[in-house]
């Protein structure tokens, strides 16, 4: 068995090791050009490792934040739709199908009325699930379905992706043209990848956030059935949210609901210690001028008040550095990385070897000089951390770390970049008030 798992490790390497050399080279040789090369080396990968689409989703997106693309239509478009049209099999279709009929047959049996609509065609298609629209009782509901055995199939690209990094070709063009060290940033990941497929721990997730939100009026967090989750545990059936996805409206509609999702980050992880792990556009609905509903709770973080409270007095201080007044910035900037360090270094010896590496690092130097200082510049900051060899990190607090300033960088862009000095006085400040 275990020579079978070999073999198919190394198919499953050797495949994405091809595909990205082919188009590399295709690139250099001035065939396609660099738009075309990573389009065709991302939708190729979609079809061969569904890992792929994180990577992209987490890694990609994470480390650039637009930054690198902010002028690029072409790839500002194809990213925007590329962890939500991820590709099904025929087998795959039949199988959610299959498993819907058996719930049905179940709310049957409890005397509930569950009709599947849209012709039985997905509205959606995520990485490890596929999304129907249903009615239970005439009241609109999504039916997410796991897909077929995905939990193993993303065990086996992680570990092909974790052999594909390892090459040392790959290593070489990673290092040169990209800013993260993609293997650790997988390691750190991979218990969270694989969280995404217990639907157990989603449906409690969500049923945590609707309960501790439960008074803000503005805030929708859809009701989750959780009898047929424990019935049939690859199974959600929750309240469908009708409107689009913040991604796919103009930026000045997201603007009108700034505070509300303000509201949502700060407070579910300042005020109850609880993290939504997948902050961003793509899992926030615009229900109407004044209501905004969160989804997917498939990766949670509960923090413990220690950790919050280190959390939040690391954005305070990013924000005393954007203080044009203060002539003390340097040994602000320079506490701020100690601090950092400290937290998502686990071996003290190492502290010293981070600091150097990060004071003499030109462009977080820059950034000090001309007060950039952001959610962004700390993932920045992170993300050389990772790259650094021999370096023992904290995998989970790392991966946390970088959930939030994610997070911070949604709201960042949700209120038209505004300084997170800016966005913490104003959470405060209507915090008092209430």
């Amino acid at each position: 068995m275990k020579l079978l798992q070999y073999i198919s490790l190394a198919v499953n390497t050797l495949s994405v090791f091809s595909i990205s050399s082919y188009y590399f080279f295709k690139y250099k040789l001035n065939f396609i050009t660099s738009n075309n090369a990573i389009i065709s080396v991302c939708n190729s990968f979609l079809h061969k490792n569904y890992l792929f689409t994180k990577v992209v989703q987490w890694g990609v997106q994470e480390v650039y934040n637009g930054a690198n693309i902010k002028e690029n239509d072409e790839l500002k478009s194809y990213f925007s739709v590329f962890s939500n049209s991820v590709p099904y099999t025929q087998h795959e279709l039949h199988a959610s199908l299959s498993c819907i009929k058996n719930i049905i047959e179940f709310a049957e049996s409890r005397n509930d009325e569950l009709v599947l609509e849209n012709d039985n065609i997905p509205t959606n298609s995520g990485s490890v699930a596929l999304l129907f629209k249903a009615r239970l009782n005439d009241v609109p509901v999504i039916i997410k379905v796991l897909r077929p055995n995905i939990k193993k199939r993303i065990e086996n690209d992680i570990n092909a992706v974790l052999c594909f990094f390892n090459n040392i070709f790959i290593k070489t063009f990673i290092g040169y043209y990209v800013k993260l060290n993609f293997k650790t940033f997988i390691e750190h990941n991979s218990e969270s990848l694989l969280n995404q497929c217990d639907f157990g721990s989603e449906v409690n997730n969500a049923v945590l956030f609707k309960d501790k939100l439960k008074n803000k009026k503005n805030i929708i967090i859809p009701h989750v059935y959780k009898h047929f989750t424990e019935a049939y545990h690859e199974v959600i059936v929750m309240e469908y949210l009708d409107g689009p996805i913040a991604k796919n409206v103009s930026i000045e509609e997201i603007k009108k609901h700034c505070k509300m999702l303000q509201t949502f980050f700060f407070e579910s992880l300042f005020r109850f210690n609880i993290l939504h792990g997948d902050f961003h556009l793509g899992n926030i609905i615009i229900v109407n001028d004044t209501t905004v509903g969160i989804i997917d709770f498939g990766i949670v973080f509960k923090l413990t008040e220690k950790l919050s409270n280190t959390l939040f007095d690391i954005v305070f201080m990013i924000t005393s550095l954007n203080n044009d007044n203060d002539s003390d910035n340097n040994k602000k900037f320079y506490k701020l990385m100690k601090t950092v360090i400290r937290l998502i270094c686990s071996n003290e010896s190492h502290h010293t070897l981070i600091y150097e590496n990060l004071k003499n690092d030109k462009e977080l130097l820059n950034a000090m000089y001309i007060k950039q200082f952001s959610a962004t510049f700390i993932i920045a900051v992170i993300n050389k951390i990772m790259s650094l060899q021999n370096i023992e990190l904290r995998p989970k607090i790392c991966q946390l770390f970088l959930t939030t300033m994610s997070g911070l960088h949604t709201i960042e862009y949700v209120n038209d970049n505004m300084s997170l000095e800016c966005l913490m006085h104003s959470f405060i400040n209507r915090s008092i008030k209430i």
